[in-house]
C-alpha cells in the first residue's frame, strides 16, 4: 500500500509540471491574449508618442510663425516710427525757417515783434511748440546769419547784429534816422544815461538841427515825431514821465538800443570829436568799464 501511495504521489507531482511545461489549450488561449494585450500597449504607446511628436512640431511652427510674424511687425513698426519721425523733423525745419523769414520781413519796421504774432501767423495758433521751435530759430539765427533774437518786456523779441557795435550797426534802413539816433543816445549817455526832453531839444537847437519851435529839418524830417514816437515804438528810447507829471518827459536807452550799442562807442564818438582820450569824461568812462565787465560776467 505503501509503494501504491508514494507511486500515486509521484505521478500527481509528474502531472502538475507537466502541465507547467505542455500547456493545454486554455492556457495557450491566456497567452495569446496576453501577447495582444501587449501589442495593442505598444501601438497605443507609439501613437501618443507620435501625437506628441506633433505636437511638438505643432507648436516649434506655431512659435517660429509668431516670431517671425513679430519681427515682421516690429520691422514695420521701426519703419513707421522712423517715418515719423522724419516727418516730424522735416516739419520742424520748415517751421523754423518760415519763423527766421518772418523776423526779418518784420524788423524792417524795426517795431519789436510780439510772441503772440509769430505763434498766429507763423505757427498756426499753435502755442505749444513756440519754446522749443524757437530755440532752434536762436540757434540758426546766430550760426547762420550772425543775429541774435533777444526777448525784451512783455513777450516781445528783436533781432541784433552779434558783430560788434558800432555808428554804422544802427540797423536802419535810413542813414538819416541812424544819425539822429545816434545823437539823441550819446548825448543821453553823457548827460547821465537819463536826459530831460526840454534839455534834448535844447542840444539839437545848438546843433541846429531843429529851431525854436520848429522840428522840422530837410535831411532828418519831422524831428519830433521821429524821438516821441518812432523811436520809442522800436524800444530804442524809453519814455517816462518825470514826477507823475504827464506834461514833463525825460528819455533813456531803450531795450534795443541797450542790445545794438554799447557805452564805449558812444564815448569813443565824443573822444573823437573832441580828439583826447576817453578816460577824460571819469563818469563816463567808469560806466563804460562796469558795463563791459557785466558783460564778461553773463
Amino acid at each position: 500500500m505503501s509503494r501504491k501511495r508514494e507511486s500515486r504521489a509521484k505521478e500527481s507531482i509528474e502531472d502538475i509540471f507537466l502541465s507547467q511545461d505542455l500547456p493545454g489549450p486554455s492556457s495557450q488561449t491566456s497567452v495569446t491574449l496576453q501577447r495582444r494585450t501587449r501589442s495593442s500597449s505598444i501601438l497605443d504607446s507609439q501613437r501618443q508618442n507620435s501625437q506628441r511628436l506633433n505636437q511638438c512640431s505643432s507648436q516649434r511652427l506655431s512659435q517660429r510663425s509668431s516670431q517671425r510674424s513679430n519681427q515682421s511687425l516690429s520691422q514695420s513698426s521701426s519703419q513707421q516710427l522712423m517715418n515719423s519721425q522724419s516727418m516730424e523733423i522735416e516739419k520742424n525745419n520748415q517751421l523754423v525757417s518760415n519763423i527766421i523769414r518772418y523776423l526779418f520781413a518784420m524788423d524792417r519796421t524795426k517795431q519789436p515783434i510780439p510772441k503772440g504774432q509769430i505763434i498766429k501767423n507763423v505757427l498756426g495758433g499753435n502755442s505749444r511748440i513756440f519754446r522749443p521751435i524757437i530755440e532752434n530759430v536762436k540757434k540758426q539765427l546766430s550760426q547762420i546769419f550772425g543775429y541774435n533774437l533777444v526777448e525784451i518786456e512783455n513777450n516781445k523779441y528783436i533781432l541784433v547784429n552779434e558783430i560788434d557795435n558800432s555808428i554804422p550797426h544802427l540797423t536802419f534802413y535810413d542813414s538819416n534816422k541812424q544819425v539822429l539816433l545816434f545823437l539823441v543816445l550819446v548825448h543821453i549817455f553823457m548827460y547821465g544815461e537819463t536826459c530831460k526832453e526840454e534839455i534834448l531839444w535844447d542840444f539839437l537847437r545848438n546843433l541846429g538841427i531843429i529851431t525854436n519851435d520848429n522840428f522840422q529839418h530837410d535831411y532828418f524830417g519831422d524831428v519830433k515825431q521821429l524821438i516821441t514816437v518812432e523811436f520809442v515804438n522800436q524800444k530804442y528810447l524809453e519814455k517816462r514821465t518825470i514826477d507823475n507829471e504827464l506834461s514833463l518827459f525825460e528819455y533813456v536807452w531803450g531795450s534795443r538800443a541797450i542790445n545794438e550799442v554799447t557805452y564805449r562807442s558812444a564815448l569813443q564818438f565824443v573822444a573823437n570829436v573832441y580828439g583826447c582820450s576817453m578816460n577824460k569824461w571819469k563818469l563816463q568812462y567808469k560806466a563804460v568799464i562796469e558795463e563791459e565787465q557785466g558783460s564778461e560776467s553773463d
